[in-house]
């Protein structure tokens, strides 16, 4: 009982008691006064007046002013100006007021502050984020759409916010995922095909999303379109190289069955047979050399060496290679590059089996009495180029974007015929890159094909 009253006790100030003693204290002596004659009360009030005008401008300095000021600061805090204070120093229950609101303007500011570098640093993660991500409440409306998602399925996620996200990604796999998703509230993940603008393979991670009242959910899009390609292509190469390694296989084992029912008797039928599987177990091992070194290739285990290589040269040595088998064909081989042809710092074995492959496929798919042109200069400051034409039979516009794969080919039937493995375009693009270059072709069905190696400088 004793610490209620003293805590009560120390509750109460000594202003507001000595105030209200003081209006007491008037009030009895107006009484008083009041009692006797009109003319004690005139001068009662001639007496009081005084007092009366001090006291106002007493209250009206020490109490009503301060207030306006309190009242005006807080005004301007509450129209978000967390920049004002309030300039009283007095040491009574105002000046405590002032300061407590100062205080809570100080801490106001502070909170907002950590609030919004909060928001910025979410902000700025969520548009440096590869993958999209959408935010929808339990009505389905847009909460949140990054900038990975506007990008990929060109939307505006600022125009799009609030609205039916089936208004905004109008896709029917999504939107059953994201129906399941929202009634279950568990994780969900699929793998939808999304066809427009461009057609995309993502990977969406469904989640609920806590606290957005009533289970909404954000949905993570990751774009894998890239490696479902790959895994396509891989798929294709192992098929590839399946019937690659099977043809040659089968054919050698048929004839190693035939000369051993017998035919190792009829001395020409065995030569002859013996001659198929020596072809065979060459291709064979041409495909395993190619396939051998395009993977150190690739896997960069294969450094390039620094040489000074002289681009002319290197041509003209890889033309007298194949002059002879050009000229039973009756295709004319021809460098038009010129003797001040800039020096380049490359590995001339690899620079040596780029020009190989791309003149070798020149020749194959020339026809006869056809030509083959390699040309080449500046083509900057700092890169050089040089190409290898044909007017040949050249290559649908459908096959270009994949002429550069593992075991791709055009025309499979003349590249068996003439021995290719179909990683000679897949090797030169390795070796070129591995020197930091690039390389480009153009062709035309019946017209021909040019291919364009560039290459920095020293």
């Amino acid at each position: 009982m004793s610490k209620k009253i003293r805590r009560f006790a120390g509750s109460l100030y000594w202003r507001p008691i000595a105030s209200y003693f003081f209006l007491i204290f008037v009030f009895y002596v107006a009484l008083r006064v009041f009692a006797g004659d009109s003319a004690s009360a005139w001068g009662a009030v001639l007496v009081s007046l005084p007092f009366a005008v001090a006291f106002s401008w007493m209250i009206l300095k020490r109490i009503m002013r301060p207030l306006d000021v309190i009242s005006e600061v807080a005004k301007e805090m509450a129209r978000g100006n967390l920049e004002r204070e309030i300039r009283i120093y007095s040491d009574d229950e105002i000046g405590d007021l002032a300061r407590n609101i100062n205080f809570l303007g100080h801490r106001l500011k502070q909170t907002i502050n950590e609030i919004t570098e909060e928001k910025d640093r979410i902000h700025a993660i969520l548009n440096s984020m590869a993958d999209g991500v959408v935010a929808v409440d339990g009505d389905r409306r847009v909460l949140l759409i990054n900038p990975a998602v506007e990008r990929t399925l060109n939307i505006s996620g600022k125009s799009s916010r609030g609205k039916d996200i089936m208004g905004v990604i109008r896709q029917d796999e999504f939107e059953n995922s994201l129906k399941v998703a929202l009634e279950t509230q568990k994780e969900l993940t699929r793998e939808i095909r999304v066809l427009t603008p461009d057609p995309k393979i993502f990977r969406v991670i469904f989640t609920p999303l806590k606290g957005a009242g009533r289970g909404g959910v954000v949905a993570v899009l990751r774009d894998i379109t890239e490696r479902r390609q790959l895994d396509r292509m891989r798929a294709e190469f192992i098929a590839n190289i399946s019937h690659e390694l099977r043809t040659p296989l089968t054919s050698v084992k048929g004839f190693l069955e035939t000369l051993l029912d017998g035919a190792l008797e009829d001395r020409e039928n065995a030569l002859h047979f013996l001659r198929i599987i020596n072809n065979e177990t060459d291709r064979m091992k041409r495909l395993i050399d190619d396939l051998f070194s395009l993977s150190n290739i690739e896997s960069r285990r294969v450094v390039p060496a620094r040489d000074r290589v002289k681009i002319p040269e290197v041509v003209d040595k890889v033309l007298d290679i194949f002059r002879q088998a050009a000229g039973d064909r009756g295709i004319s081989l021809e460098s038009r590059l010129s003797a001040d042809f800039p020096v380049i710092v490359a590995d001339e074995d690899m620079i040596t089996r780029v020009i190989i492959n791309l003149v070798d496929n020149a020749i194959k798919y020339s026809h006869d009495r056809g030509e083959v042109v390699v040309d080449g200069g500046f083509s900057g400051d700092s890169e050089v180029f040089f190409t290898v034409a044909d007017k040949g039979i050249g290559i649908p516009a459908e096959c270009l974007p994949r002429i550069f794969e593992r075991l791709y080919r055009v025309d499979k039937a003349r590249s068996r015929e003439y021995g290719g493995s179909g990683l000679g375009l897949a090797i030169v693009k390795h070796i070129v890159e591995v020197h930091g270059g690039r390389i480009e072709v153009a062709s035309q069905p019946g017209r021909g094909s040019k291919f364009t190696v560039y290459l920095p400088v020293m």
